[in-house]
């Protein structure tokens, strides 16, 4: 019930590293029973309590006005030192029960579950959504994370999500109310014959989740044509959430949860975690879908009875100071920036994005592609099937299977046009003089090159396991 890390190192701090590594929001969670029951424990008694004696000496030494103070308390001068440092705050209904989530049947999971009574769960956003009132830096109240198990159904959640939605807009209408789907929050695809009704204005936000495991098993990653099996994720991500931001009367989405093992992004026995995550960004980038990344602590408390225990999925190590993922910074830096700026009325363009190094395309003073900071992309127009280079009049332009590849004037060369191949679309192909598929491709994972090779998996054959992230690269649309 009380936030991780504070035993390992100040507040303050663990927020300013947060800001350094580009986060402007934190999707900070609660249990529904903290407000409602809980509210008058002491942050040092509970740990008393679970014999967490080192974390209450810890939470002495590095943030001693936590000690003393209900949990509840703590919850607001979290929140209260995310306002003085400027990050936005997303308060996520986690669970009822404190305690580590999710499972099937944990009883968290639906309305009715044991541990889940509806009108306990709309007390406990009422009262927080009050408390967080005069709060700015509080913009969102999430009604409930990752519903599941064997009692979902569509009238229950009809009806409650529209109660907790009017409940959290009563007490303060100032914030949005996010709102979560069926099956871990991966499905929504209901709501296309039974919208929610609500009456909050333009309050309501819609969620959607995604991890390696969440369409078909994280061993399809390794199993299956690696086109075919990241194409199959966006498919149904769109058919589940994605539907949502389109059509005549479209809605806001975020998808507030995704993560990888990042303890094992290039661990070659697992992976699927760099697959997923290539894949979830190239996503992420191609729709500008705003995204909460689970998770930042680096250990918990207590988890499953474990004290100290790890998160490998963390952004930091135990010592909530170093990165588990070196690369961290590189790898999510486009999908943190903003690509489209609807206040704007400047022209679009493409940022050419590689996915696998988090790296975009840039034409360097040899009239050369290469990969580089984003920060520093070329921008492009598609003419057809030719890419040119906005400003400059130049296109790019293949040489020869292996050659690094080059912008020139030559517009009517047959190695000037490109198409997206493959399933996932994340391939730029061209024909070489006698007739051959050649791909864009990174040149080794130590150079900054780009080259033309030949394409990697593009057509649907289940044989072909080859890898071919080195080969994705998405056109990405913006506008600032």
């Amino acid at each position: 019930m009380v936030a991780e890390g504070l035993e390992t190192i100040p507040l303050k701090d663990i927020i300013t590293q947060l800001k350094g590594l580009g986060f402007d929001c934190v999707r900070y969670t609660w249990a529904t029973k903290m407000f409602t029951r809980y509210s008058n424990y002491k942050v040092g008694e509970n740990l008393d309590k679970l014999n967490l004696t080192s974390s209450r000496l810890g939470i002495r030494f590095y943030n001693p006005s936590f000690e003393n103070i209900t949990v509840v308390e703590a919850f607001d001068n979290v929140i209260d030192e995310f306002g003085r440092q400027g990050m936005m705050v997303l308060a996520d209904n986690h669970v009822s029960d404190p305690k580590w989530c999710c499972d099937n049947n944990d009883g968290n999971g639906f309305f009715g579950d044991q541990y889940f009574n509806p009108e306990e769960w709309l007390q406990g956003l009422s009262n927080v959504s009050n408390r967080v009132k005069g709060k700015s830096q509080v913009v969102a109240i999430g009604l409930r994370n990752e519903l599941r198990g064997p009692s979902q159904n569509i009238s229950s959640w009809q009806k409650y999500m529209s109660q907790g939605a009017t409940t959290v807009h009563k007490e303060n209408p100032n914030v949005l109310v996010f709102v979560s789907g069926f099956n871990y929050d991966i499905d929504l695809s209901f709501l296309k014959t039974n919208p929610l009704n609500t009456s909050i204005g333009d309050k309501l936000v819609y969620e959607v989740h995604s991890y390696a495991w969440s369409t078909g098993d994280r061993s399809d990653w390794d199993k299956q044509p690696l086109n075919k099996k990241c194409a199959n994720v966006m498919n149904n991500l769109n058919d589940k959430a994605g539907f949502l931001m389109s059509g005549s009367n479209p809605n806001p989405l975020v998808m507030s949860e995704f993560g990888a093992d990042l303890t094992a992004i290039d661990d070659k026995n697992q992976t699927f975690n760099q697959r997923f995550l290539s894949c979830m960004l190239a996503y992420l980038a191609g729709v500008d879908l705003d995204w909460a990344l689970w998770t930042a602590q680096g250990s918990y408390y207590i988890r499953d009875k474990e004290s100290n225990a790890s998160e490998p999925f963390g952004i930091w190590n135990i010592d909530f100071k170093s990165l588990r993922y070196p690369d961290f910074s590189q790898r999510f830096q486009l999908v943190q920036k903003k690509l489209l700026d609807p206040s704007l009325n400047s022209s679009k363009s493409y940022i050419i994005y590689h996915p696998l190094s988090g790296q975009c395309v840039k034409v360097n003073t040899n009239n050369e592609l290469e990969l580089g900071d984003c920060e520093w992309a070329s921008k492009w127009n598609q003419e057809g099937q030719q890419i040119k280079l906005v400003g400059n009049g130049t296109y790019i332009e293949a040489v020869s299977d292996g050659s690094q590849v080059k912008v020139s004037n030559d517009c009517k060369s047959k190695q000037s046009f490109w198409k997206t191949l493959s399933a996932t679309n994340l391939h730029l192909g061209t024909l070489d003089e006698q007739g051959q598929k050649l791909c864009l491709q990174r040149e080794s994972p130590t150079s900054p090159k780009i080259v033309t090779k030949r394409c990697i998996c593009i057509d649907d054959n289940p044989a072909c396991l080859e890898d071919p992230q080195s080969q994705w690269f998405q056109l990405v649309t913006t506008n600032v």
